[in-house]
């Protein structure tokens, strides 16, 4: 029987090792993967000589939330092969001006490069001429003489699957409450930061081009230029509420609250319907939505540090919430225990 004991036990120390060998190379293959990176070889292209002033080919991404980008070398012929990178997705812009103390720098050409398992050639990124849309504001309100916000500001922002919103363009203000949206390029939605007067609260609850709600539609908005922008904010847009509790049955301090479409091919960071949001101090909670079904969920307030973090893990965390169906104009109400 001792024997056959340590028979057993041998066995044993070979499948743990085994095991950890296994382990190791999984470890050791994630880490390669993650330092994978290649070049991006391409051409800066001009086929209608428009020969922009001082021009620089940058190469952005997105880092923490944010958009860094850096330049790029180019040759007397236009080509250029970046520096090494890692796995994601970048975009190449070419800019004119950047350095100018007088002249503003404008992108003239933007292309959008997916780096996976090798280096990326063939890539032309081409000169395009300016560009220029305007669009106004609408506020839907049953009421008259409502102050508007008396600051907003409007954002194109790059809206790519599975990537967090990147370079934003910001529109110019013009008279009579409109703005003007220049060289928009790619597939880009709008997205509003304002200031509310004393008193009032508005939502932008949708962007219309022609009509037609391009709230969550990428859309390259410089092929626009003839079409006519509007953003309408509303003063009684549809709300989740509801409070938080512990398992207990104990109010959560804080909550944050996460929403997230319940259309698994809707779900994006930059969509409007992902959101996050933090609870009062007994755990109650409202916050604006567009119509449509959502899955809710509640985490302690010790699970992100900022606003920003929470934003950025609502597709890794949300999935998991309660099903709601929000209604025009109506108060969803859910309760919610925290995960």
């Amino acid at each position: 029987m001792a024997k056959q004991h340590r028979r057993s036990s041998a066995r044993l120390v070979l499948i743990v090792v085994v095991a950890l060998a296994a382990a190791g190379v999984s470890r050791v293959q994630d880490i390669r993967k993650r330092d994978l990176r290649h070049v991006i070889r391409g051409r800066v292209v001009d086929p209608a000589r428009f020969r922009p002033q001082d021009a620089v080919l940058m190469l952005g991404h997105e880092v923490s939330g944010g958009f860094s980008s850096m330049p790029v070398s180019t040759a007397a012929d236009g080509s250029f092969v970046t520096h090494p990178v890692a796995p994601g997705t970048y975009v190449l812009q070419v800019v004119r001006t950047p350095h100018s103390a007088t002249t503003a720098a404008t992108v003239v050409g933007l292309t959008i490069v997916r780096v996976d398992a090798s280096e990326v050639s063939g890539v032309n990124v081409e000169v395009r001429r300016d560009s220029t849309i305007t669009g106004n504001f609408r506020i839907e309100s049953d009421s008259t003489g409502t102050a508007w916000p008396p600051q907003i500001v409007v954002n194109a922002i790059l809206a790519l699957d599975g990537v967090p919103s990147l370079d934003p363009v910001t529109a110019a203000g013009a008279p009579a409450g409109r703005f003007v949206l220049h060289n928009a390029f790619g597939p880009r939605v709008l997205r509003c930061g304002y200031t509310l007067a004393p008193g009032t609260w508005w939502w932008p609850s949708h962007v219309l081009l022609d009509g037609v709600d391009v709230t969550n539609v990428p859309t390259d908005f410089s092929t626009h230029e003839n079409g006519q922008l509007e953003i309408v904010f509303a003063a009684h847009p549809a709300r989740i509420t509801g409070t938080v509790v512990d398992a207990r049955g104990n109010a959560v301090r804080a909550p944050w609250i996460l929403i997230v479409a319940a259309d698994v091919t809707r779900q994006q960071e930059w969509a409007t319907t992902s959101a996050a949001a933090q609870g009062d101090t007994v755990g109650r909670f409202s916050l604006p939505a567009r119509p449509g079904r959502y899955l809710v969920s509640a985490f302690r307030q010790t699970t992100f540090d900022s606003w920003p973090a929470a934003r950025r893990q609502i597709l890794r965390f949300g999935w998991s919430g309660v099903p709601l169906e929000v209604d025009k104009g109506r108060n969803s109400a859910v309760n919610l225990t925290v995960q």
